[in-house]
């Protein structure tokens, strides 16, 4: 069971998605902050089983669209990094409002786990954040986009060389304005070690993969996400899935 709708400005209304806890006692608040772009839509459908699978166990969960992308309003190529971070603000205000919940919990993916920890300075009632596969900083994500857009375009080798240099200038298939770019780049390391080390808590898929952040719990759940070369593909990672689960319900 959950329950969509559209919340915050009037004229950049936000998409979102309300799972009840089951029960309806739950006193706990998680609110899921999706990836972008091609991450996004891979990552949709695990994060819908992964709310359900929550509210199931006694949470309420949250799942939204940033202005600009799914389907909240706005033009990617006009919001602005900081529009999303104030969507991450409205979802929990929103989410504590209809739910009753006294604590909240935020989970970012990927590029979501910059900006859910860039929002933890305006969020004083998040107890914990949990971050899966977080990207290092701003500037590699852009970076990753970027090699993201070149195999795409090698892919599609019909395109004349007018249109293959116009579509370079894409990231992942996505037109970015400079202001996009810039607020991106800032997000650098400083973004993960501005929170608190008791509040974290990170899952990765692999072992190689190394946090920024010194001294933050990290758990591995292996998968492969492939997360530069599978763009297209829907992935369901049961064992990512179960550990997020184990801890966004442990007290």
């Amino acid at each position: 069971m959950h329950e969509a709708f559209f919340f915050g400005p009037r004229d950049q209304q936000i998409f979102a998605n309300y799972h009840p806890a089951a029960g309806g006692a739950g006193q706990v608040l998680t609110v899921i902050c999706p990836p972008l772009f091609s991450d996004y839509m891979r990552t949709h459908l695990a994060l819908r089983e992964l709310a359900m699978a929550l509210a199931e166990r006694g949470q309420h969960v949250l799942r939204f669209d940033y202005r600009g992308t799914g389907d909240s309003f706005g033009e990617l190529g006009e919001v602005t990094v900081s529009n999303w971070i104030e969507d991450i603000a409205l979802a929990v205000s929103e989410g504590r409002e209809i739910s009753g919940s006294a604590e909240v919990r935020l989970l970012g993916v990927r590029a979501g786990a910059l900006l859910a920890s860039k929002s933890m300075g305006t969020s004083s009632n998040v107890r914990r954040l949990l971050l899966w596969d977080p990207v290092p900083d701003g500037a590699d994500y852009l970076r990753a986009l970027r090699r993201i857009q070149a195999a795409l375009v090698e892919e599609h080798f019909y395109l004349s060389r007018a249109k293959r240099r116009e579509a370079m200038h894409e990231y992942a298939g996505h037109r970015l304005s400079e202001r996009m770019l810039e607020e991106i780049r800032l997000l650098d390391a400083n973004t993960y070690s501005s929170v608190p080390k008791s509040k974290l808590h990170v899952v990765t898929t692999s072992s190689a993969t190394q946090f920024p952040v010194l001294g933050v719990t990290q758990d591995v759940a292996r998968f492969a996400c492939n997360w530069e070369t599978d763009v297209e593909d829907l992935m369901t990672p049961r064992p990512v899935l179960e550990r997020l689960i184990e801890c966004l319900t442990k007290s």
